[in-house]
């Protein structure tokens, strides 16, 4: 396999697993509770698609500084990240979002929505995580794609639920969930596999 297909399968991993943990689908019906969403849809998904790449890049690009500085193993954070993952897809199993923060929609657009609605503990750990598993351009273009698609989400999110309804777009959340506790679990096994 060329160069150029192996970096195409990583980005396109980063940009898939990042995106189902991101869960924008999910999130849709909450971001229906904010003041004036109707009218405010086109803001909201700009500074979302400003907002979430800017903090996912920071931490994907600190991660190994962060590590450094407080003494981390990489493996530590495997567990610790694996773990926050396998909570926030067992919140969203249960309840069709995370609540491993709480979520008040009714504030502000860039808290709680953009953090920890869209960007919460699991995307943050996922993104630091890639680093260690990915090349750093593929993890760079995957959060880039993830995140543009996170955006478009939210801009058409009105008519995803025309078409689609609530519910059907909780289920969808749900299967995400899904594809997060697998990492989840992976995530802690080799953790562990290392100590072992």
């Amino acid at each position: 396999m060329t160069d150029a297909y192996q970096l195409a399968i990583a980005t396109i991993s980063v940009a898939t697993q990042l995106f189902a943990v991101i869960d924008p689908i999910g999130a849709v019906p909450l971001l229906f509770n904010v003041p004036d969403y109707e009218r405010r849809i086109t803001k909201i998904s700009r500074l979302i698609g400003v907002a979430v790449p800017i903090i996912l890049l920071v931490f994907a690009l600190m991660g190994p500084y962060i590590f450094s500085i407080f003494g981390i193993n990489i493996n530590d954070f495997k567990i610790a990240g694996g773990i926050i993952l396998l909570i926030v897809a067992i919140d969203i199993l249960r309840g069709g979002t995370s609540s491993t923060v709480p979520i008040n929609p009714d504030d502000y657009i860039l808290v709680p929505i953009v953090t920890p609605l869209l960007v919460g503990p699991g995307a943050i750990t996922s993104a630091i995580i890639y680093m260690t598993y990915y090349p750093i351009t593929a993890v760079i273009i995957g959060i880039i794609i993830s995140s543009f698609f996170t955006y478009l989400t939210v801009r058409y999110s009105l008519l995803l639920v025309r078409i689609m309804g609530q519910s059907m777009l909780k289920m969808i959340g749900r299967f995400f969930s899904l594809i997060i506790a697998s990492w989840a679990v992976q995530l802690i096994i080799e953790g562990i596999t290392h100590f072992i």
